[in-house]
């Protein structure tokens, strides 16, 4: 039987609040108290930054971008979240998954290809570049953080994680070097395939790819709160 992973769909939610949700919940995980948890949902407008960020990166002066500029403990550079964006934040306790941080990133980089492919989008992976590309744009990038917080089963939890561009409105990302590079593009599900599903059925099939290949039972939650507190997960 597979570790069960349970997935929660929390709809459009503010950068902060979902921020300090992952937070809470890699406590938990690290202490066993929670299963690993997938969150799915869209931000309301919001430019971040990573640890990584060049000041250069932004096009526009930061009270000139139209929407808040966070800085954010994440891998990776500057980048934009938005409505028509699916967000997936993965609280997975990385040692008792026996993943390493390369391994990781390389699965989160597998689900995105298979569901897009689901929508008959071919994608792929640059040498030497993190995310998902669709001949030279990127169409999902992928920051992620990876926090040794002790707990039952080693506590290196994971927060952060992937958005997949299906309709975003691209033109934020023009006030940015995206991702801090430069000569490449950026591009969504609605700019391939000249429309778009909704995001909520871009995250059917991207939460079974992610029980494939990941190798987890998904099991629906919901709600923006802590669980009961429950005997240990490993």
């Amino acid at each position: 039987m597979r570790p069960v992973c349970e997935v929660r769909w929390l709809g459009r939610v503010d950068y902060g609040e979902a921020w300090g949700l992952q937070r809470d919940l890699a406590t938990a995980r690290a202490a066993g108290e929670i299963p690993d948890t997938l969150l799915l949902l869209e931000h309301s407008p919001v430019f971040t930054t990573g640890k990584r960020t060049a000041e250069s990166n932004l096009r526009l002066p930061a009270d000139r971008l139209g929407a808040p500029l966070v800085v954010s403990d994440r891998g990776g550079d500057i980048t934009f979240h938005g409505p028509g964006q699916l967000i997936a934040y993965p609280i997975i306790d990385m040692r008792a998954a026996g993943l390493g941080v390369v391994n990781y990133v390389r699965n989160l980089e597998e689900v995105i290809i298979r569901t897009l492919r689901d929508f008959g989008i071919e994608s792929g992976l640059e040498c030497g570049l993190t995310g998902v590309w669709v001949g030279n744009e990127k169409i999902a990038a992928i920051g992620v953080r990876v926090s040794r917080l002790g707990g039952a089963s080693g506590g290196w939890v994971t927060t952060h994680g992937v958005a997949l561009n299906v309709d975003v409105d691209l033109a934020w990302f023009e006030r940015i070097v995206p991702c801090g590079i430069s000569d490449r593009g950026v591009t969504s599900m609605l700019h391939v395939l000249g429309k778009a599903p909704a995001v909520s059925e871009v995250a059917d099939p991207l939460v079974t790819h992610f029980g494939d290949v990941f190798q987890r039972d998904m099991s629906s939650a919901v709600g923006m709160t802590l669980p009961a507190r429950r005997s240990a997960v490993v």
